[in-house]
């Protein structure tokens, strides 16, 4: 494996890290504040999603014309000045801290990704994009699980991972010097984008759930806080260990029939989830493990590597608005449906996605 790729690869697993131990920190911190469990999805989704999502944006457009590697560093020295605001939890700090992860998150995920397709080149982007993935979320299951059991000590991974990670950022090379310059004018085909897009808001739906509303509702169900770090860190790393293979698969074969097969498990994992909590999320797993990273791999397949970062960074805001989306509807839901079927209707939401894809 190129070195630098395997360097990427390092550091997508530290932001997968960091998102892991606050989806477990911003729940138990909204518990013990007596926030309200449809207050307490809406408010860090919608500051999280539309902020992630409009970054990413920024940060795809910045890669192409600044290059990856500045980005990344300020994501990194932002995670920093996040850390002391977790000594001070109320609704205030909790909506800053949903804000400076928003950025970290943009900032670090969208160049690690957008690099490792720069240097593996367009006919293995699944595979890149499977391996970044993979990292990342093992990253988030890894983090999910060591803050449920150090929970009050948390900030210390949160601390290491992000001074590790801007270190070890200044060392990786700059990709964008691996794309052929040349002057042509390079028209980006946005239709087929913007429809992939928008079946990658819908599938944020499903993670948008496992971030606040699953661990949330499970812990005033009186599960204790370590099993809702195993349920949800099962989901994170099923769905992390199995992109590599479907990433691969999908370019060897057919990504349109890996996506489908990946939207009908993602509904069907959602058919009363509490009863089965556990076999469920790891359902889920596979399916977000089919689509998430073939979602990407589908917009590279379409575009000039000229513009992958445009590209990219255009469909990861439709993607990761579908978090403040999420934190907007779920609480309705809630409120109208009570928890399994608002789980339904976000699995029907995935089936309504294959009409995109096909």
């Amino acid at each position: 494996m190129n070195k630098h790729f395997l360097l990427f690869t390092i550091l997508v697993f530290f932001t997968g890290l960091y998102l892991g131990t606050l989806r477990i920190d911003i729940p138990e911190f909204e518990k013990q504040l007596h926030i309200p469990l449809e207050l307490s999805v809406l408010l860090p989704l919608v500051f999280f999603g539309f902020i992630k999502g409009s970054c990413n944006y920024i940060a795809g457009r910045l890669s192409d014309k600044l290059g990856r590697k500045k980005l990344l560093i300020i994501g990194w020295i932002v995670a920093i000045f996040s850390i002391p605001l977790l000594f001070l939890p109320n609704i205030y700090t909790i909506i800053i801290i949903s804000i400076l992860l928003a950025i970290n998150q943009a900032l670090t995920w969208t160049t690690t990704v957008t690099s490792q397709i720069d240097i593996s080149g367009k006919l293995r982007a699944g595979l890149a994009t499977g391996i970044n993935e993979m990292s990342g979320y093992l990253g988030v299951s890894i983090g999910s699980l060591l803050a449920s059991y150090i929970f009050k000590i948390s900030f210390v991974i949160l601390l290491i991972t992000s001074i590790l990670a801007v270190i070890l950022s200044y060392t990786v090379m700059e990709t964008k010097t691996l794309i052929r310059e040349n002057n042509e004018n390079i028209k980006i085909k946005w239709i087929p984008i913007t429809k992939i897009s928008i079946a990658g808001l819908l599938e944020k739906f499903v993670d948008s759930s496992f971030f606040i509303l699953i661990p949330t509702y499970l812990l005033l169900q009186h599960y204790s806080l370590t099993l809702v770090g195993l349920i949800v860190s099962s989901y994170a790393f099923v769905w992390s260990f199995s992109q590599p293979l479907f990433g691969y698969l999908a370019d060897l074969y057919s990504r349109k029939f890996i996506l489908v097969i990946g939207f009908i498990l993602m509904f069907l994992g959602f058919i009363h989830y509490s009863s089965y909590p556990m076999l469920f999320s790891v359902i889920e797993g596979i399916g977000m493990g089919m689509i998430y990273p073939n979602l990407i791999a589908a917009v590279n397949d379409i575009i000039n590597e000229k513009v992958r970062g445009k590209a990219l960074g255009y469909y990861r805001l439709y993607r990761d608005s579908g978090y403040g989306i999420a934190g907007i509807v779920i609480p309705l839901l809630y409120i109208l449906l009570g928890f399994n079927k608002t789980l339904l209707v976000i699995g029907i939401l995935q089936l309504l996605s294959l009409i995109l894809i096909l």
